[in-house]
Parts: structure tokens; sequence; C-alpha cells
């Protein structure tokens, strides 16, 4: 017999306790969500569907880490703080977990934590999630009211990291910035300096140490 490993486990139990619930009309719940075990696949509730992925790899949570303290730097007081990898609830049915989000830090010790009051949210694409960051998200987040939203596109093959920031106006986002990858500069939620083509080379170092020596 083929030896598990608990990674395989932890996804088995998580797909058996799915496979128990049954959604709704308008599919899955909150309350359907936190039913599923907190080990093993990260999950979210994205318009009643639950979404399984694997854990993000070293390289996407290095650079999710880098721009978030970067943010977290820049925090001009103590009215929010800058979060990694949170669950934020929106809705019965939609209940995301951004790589970034800055949240009031009245809620710093909630999780999950309502979105009322979160004024920044960043996703790190991966290759499982391009269609949710950049389009499902997108609309998901406008119809929340967040008012800013950034999407970080990390791109191996080029060794570049591009980001668009998108600004909330009347319901639906705009670009204010659409996919830099050199140095991006914004005031909001307050001012703060990304250096995109630092982190792509920093990113670069890890991934080919022996080219970098």
């Amino acid at each position: 017999m083929a030896p598990t490993t608990a990674g395989g486990d932890a996804m088995s139990a998580a797909v058996a306790k799915l496979a128990q619930l049954r959604p709704g009309v308008r599919g899955y719940t909150v309350a359907d969500l936190h039913t599923l075990p907190e080990v093993g696949p990260r999950h979210e509730l994205i318009d009643g569907s639950i979404v399984l992925f694997p854990s993000a790899t070293s390289a996407h949570n290095m650079i999710a880490r880098w721009i978030a303290q970067l943010i977290e730097d820049a925090n001009p007081g103590g009215d929010h703080v800058v979060a990694t990898d949170q669950s934020v609830t929106i809705d019965d049915h939609n209940e995301p977990r951004p790589d970034i989000v800055v949240l009031p830090a009245a809620y710093v010790d909630d999780s999950p934590f309502p979105v009322d009051g979160v004024q920044l949210v960043v996703e790190v694409v991966s290759p499982t999630s391009a269609l949710r960051d950049t389009e499902i998200k997108r609309v998901l987040y406008a119809r929340a009211g967040v008012p800013f939203y950034w999407v970080v596109v990390p791109d191996p093959d080029a060794d570049t990291i591009a980001l668009a920031e998108l600004v909330l106006e009347d319901g639906a986002y705009r670009y204010a910035t659409h996919y830099t990858t050199e140095v991006f500069r914004t005031a909001q939620p307050w001012p703060v300096e990304v250096d995109l083509a630092a982190l792509a080379a920093r990113t670069a170092r890890a991934r080919r140490p022996s080219a970098a020596s």
C-alpha cells in the first residue's frame, strides 16, 4: 500500500467533510465553510462556492510578506493594521482569504473579521488563482465597498513582479496604476512605495542563488 502524507490526509478529510454538506439555493454559507477542518488545504467562500486550494509556494509567500511589511512600515498611525492570509467575511455567502489586507485595529484579534472598514486588499496571483484574483474578486471586493485593491502578478520566467492599483469609483474599480514593474508609489490608504524591480531581483536570487554569487 502506498504511504499517505499528512497533507494528503488533510485534503481527503476536507473533501469528505465538503461532500457531507448540502448547499442551499444560493450555495454554501459561511457556517458551512467553518465546519471544514482548520488543517489541510486553504479555503474560501466565493458567491456560495467553496474553493479549496493548496498552500502557496515560498516565493508567493515571500512576495506577499515583503509587500505587507512595506505597507506596515509606512503606516502613519494605529487606527489600521496590516494582516496576511486572513479570512474576511463579506456576507453569508462570501468569505475570501486575501494575501494582504489593511483592516481596522479593532479587529486585530478576530478571525475571520468583517469587511466593514477594510481599506485595502492585495492579492498575489498564482497559476491557480489568476481568474479569481483579476476578475471574480475584483467584482466581489468592489461590491463589498473596499476602496483600494492591488493585484500583484509575479512572472518567474521574466523575473518581474507587476502591480495594478485599482480604486473604487461609483461601485466599480478603475485602474489608477496599470501593471507597473518598476517603482510603484501611491497615497492610498497612506503614502507607500514598493520597488517592484528590487523585489523581483530578490526573488530571482532566492530561486538561483548560485547565479548571484
